[in-house]
């Protein structure tokens, strides 16, 4: 994990932390609305898309700067055009499901957020894993399943939110 992975990490298992810790202080069946980790999970999932496009794009200038000769390689054009697809699509799914817990109230935004979470995370990280390793090898991707293991718990956790918070119970109906 490099400086800033721990960072990302440092953050969410103290916003974890906190949700738990204000989760025992006390249980309102009346709670409502949008609001409160609601709210903050569809912050998450707007940085998360931002930073899914930016990480991209910054690898390929990296890329293009350190490694010109590979940008006349086919093998890394046909990579380049799939990631960026992937990385696009993860973007829109994440806005999308930030969109729709903001804007719809019915029961579906909430299962359709979880199939969100759960295909832009984990089944992205792997498809991308895979495909980097099956274009460039095992000589230049590390067995580095920190991604992979950071978007599982980010999804669990924040599906085990939407399945019992009493707020999401009452606000989507």
């Amino acid at each position: 994990m490099g400086f800033w992975s721990l960072w990302h990490f440092a953050i969410f298992i103290a916003m974890t932390l906190i949700a738990v810790w204000t989760s025992r202080r006390g249980k309102s069946a009346s709670i409502g609305g949008y609001g409160g980790w609601l709210i903050a999970l569809c912050i998450f999932l707007v940085f998360w898309a931002m930073q899914e496009l930016a990480e991209f794009y910054r690898v390929r200038h990296e890329i293009a700067v350190l490694v010109p000769s590979a940008l006349e390689s086919p093998d890394y054009q046909e990579y380049i055009c799939y990631a960026l697809g992937l990385a696009w699509l993860e973007a829109f799914l994440l806005i999308g499901a930030a969109a729709m817990l903001t804007i719809n109230r019915h029961r579906r935004a909430v299962r359709q957020t979880i199939a969100a979470l759960w295909i832009a995370g984990p089944v992205a990280a792997f498809t991308e894993f895979v495909m980097a390793e099956t274009y460039f090898g095992d000589y230049l991707v590390e067995d580095d399943y920190s991604a992979m293991a950071a978007t599982v718990m980010f999804a669990t956790v924040w599906t085990c939110y939407l399945l019992t918070s009493a707020r999401v119970k009452n606000t989507y109906i």
